[in-house]
């Protein structure tokens, strides 16, 4: 069985998902499909290790819900559990924080929503 991964950038969106403060992230809908080997295919039910830049293994998580979202209808649920890299919670924080992540988009642009749980925060090699 190989391992299910998910790899962020940002260390302190990592340290949110450790504190339990962040349970939902957004990606690109091309990448469900998985985009590498550090970012593999999404499916609800399954556990992911979640990898820093320096691919050095943080946490694990499992996905509860994927849900198909637009940027002129950001779900409640999504921003209230996505905090912005500087800890705010608002719909215009999640705005700010991810405009340039998805290339300031239209109102029609597409993207995922996962929403999740923290399983541990010392995963195994």
């Amino acid at each position: 069985m190989s391992e299910n991964r998910m790899q962020w950038y940002d260390e302190t969106l990592i340290d949110q998902i450790i504190a339990g403060t962040k349970t939902a992230t957004v990606r690109p809908l091309e990448w469900s499909q998985g985009l590498d080997a550090f970012n593999t295919a999404l499916h609800v039910g399954a556990t992911y290790t979640v990898y820093n830049q320096a691919k050095a293994a943080r946490c694990r998580v499992r996905i509860t819900a994927i849900e198909l979202a637009r940027w002129d209808a950001i779900p409640d649920a999504l921003w209230r559990r996505d905090p912005a890299a500087s800890g705010a919670v608002s719909l215009e924080a999640f705005i700010a924080d991810h405009d340039d992540y998805f290339g300031n988009p239209a109102g029609d642009f597409e993207f995922v929503a996962l929403y999740f749980d923290r399983v541990d925060h010392r995963p195994g090699p």
